[in-house]
């Protein structure tokens, strides 16, 4: 029980906060990124993926027009597969508008964002490929800072930071997930400043087009499955943090569990599908893939339960402080998803509580992906509007 104990505990401890500590105090030693200077101008197609989006499209329309790139090089794209409310509309009233900036690609069949992806990607012709949420907003320099990494030859992705919008009266899911992406952002300058970013989010990244590898069947997260095929081609992911797509959190606790529990079940499906990671060659990608994500999908969420239970069974005074501890935070974790039914918002809980809920939607994902239940084509999470 002892030896389960502490390895428990230098699992969680190294997922969460040392291995990023190791990888700062390495970065010293390790020679900067070269920045490179060029007159060339890449042409851009900004790709947005809409599913029934009648409350946020014309608002994501209006931001992209907005937005501080050449124009002559810069064209946005819906696909509007499967959409049955006034999506489509939306889109072609723009797209007449601007026919020659808007372009839209609709199918009637729903077949899921990644098959709808693989679809229109042959048609674009642009250097860089900017996937965008539909329901974010990106800032106006967000395209001039990611396409200005492309000038150097050996990057391949460039990833924007995910920005939660948060207010004092949110609940936990809002809060919490804000918190969360903070701590993400962080960790992804970190392995970037490294080596590399490890996947991406669809919320806004950039590709280099002539990279762009047809996702198969069956994966859910494509954002991430794009971005990793890309970096172990030899190329890297940058971090570029002055990009940023701001969005609000999901409507509630089970819209985001019901979110959190796709991603969990595609992040399990990654793992065994990305098998060309586990080469020597690949060594640096593979430190980080397995301390930022394998760790954190799988061990992580066990280590939290063989934490508490071997700490039960130990009986020395240091282990009884320390299992209180950990009923203490289990017990806040609780509280915090009681009080957040209620109006009584106190942020303090948010952590314990978004933390647990985080690992309790791996596990269901876990669950759902030994039962083989196929997540790419999932029902839209409502988020909030304002």
């Amino acid at each position: 029980m002892l030896v389960t104990f502490w390895a428990s505990f230098i699992v969680i401890a190294y997922t969460y906060l040392l291995y990023a500590i190791i990888i700062k105090l390495i970065l010293p030693f390790r020679t900067k990124r070269k920045v490179i200077i060029s007159n060339q101008v890449f042409s851009v197609d900004v790709l947005v993926a809409c599913f029934n989006e009648e409350d946020f499209v014309e608002a994501k329309i209006k931001n992209l027009l907005e937005l501080n790139y050449d124009e002559e090089h810069i064209s946005y794209v819906f696909i509007t597969d499967g959409s049955t409310d006034n999506t489509v509309n939306i889109v072609t009233r723009f797209s007449n508008k601007y026919p020659e900036k808007i372009k839209l690609y609709h199918s009637d069949e729903r077949k899921g964002k990644q098959h709808a992806i693989n679809r229109v990607m042959p048609l674009l012709q642009s250097d860089i490929i900017v996937f965008n949420d539909c329901n974010t907003i990106i800032n106006q320099e967000s395209i001039n800072h990611m396409v200005m990494h492309f000038h150097d030859a050996n990057v391949g992705v460039v990833n924007g930071e995910k920005k939660i919008i948060v207010d004092e009266s949110d609940d936990a899911v809002s809060s919490g997930e804000g918190l969360y992406w903070k701590y993400e952002s962080f960790l992804k300058k970190t392995d970037s400043d490294f080596y590399t970013s490890v996947g991406s989010a669809g919320e806004l990244f950039a590709i280099r087009r002539s990279l762009y590898e047809e996702v198969p069947s069956g994966i859910s997260i494509e954002d991430f499955y794009v971005s990793m095929k890309i970096v172990l081609k030899g190329y890297r992911n940058v971090y570029e943090p002055k990009a940023f797509a701001k969005e609000f959190a999901s409507f509630s606790i089970k819209e985001e569990f019901k979110r959190k529990k796709r991603i969990s079940a595609g992040a399990f499906k990654t793992i065994v599908t990305l098998k060309e990671i586990y080469q020597w060659k690949h060594c640096k990608v593979l430190f980080l893939y397995i301390s930022h994500r394998v760790f954190r999908w799988t061990l992580a969420p066990l280590g939290m339960i063989s934490l508490l239970v071997s700490n039960y069974f130990l009986e020395p005074q240091f282990y009884r402080l320390t299992f209180l501890l950990q009923v203490g935070f289990y017990l806040l974790a609780l509280l915090g998803y009681i009080l957040s039914k209620t109006k009584i918002k106190l942020q303090i809980l948010f952590v314990p509580f978004y933390f647990v809920f985080m690992n309790a939607a791996l596990f269901f994902g876990f669950i759902d992906f030994l039962r083989d239940r196929n997540h790419t084509v999932w029902e839209k999470v409502q988020r909030r509007k304002s």
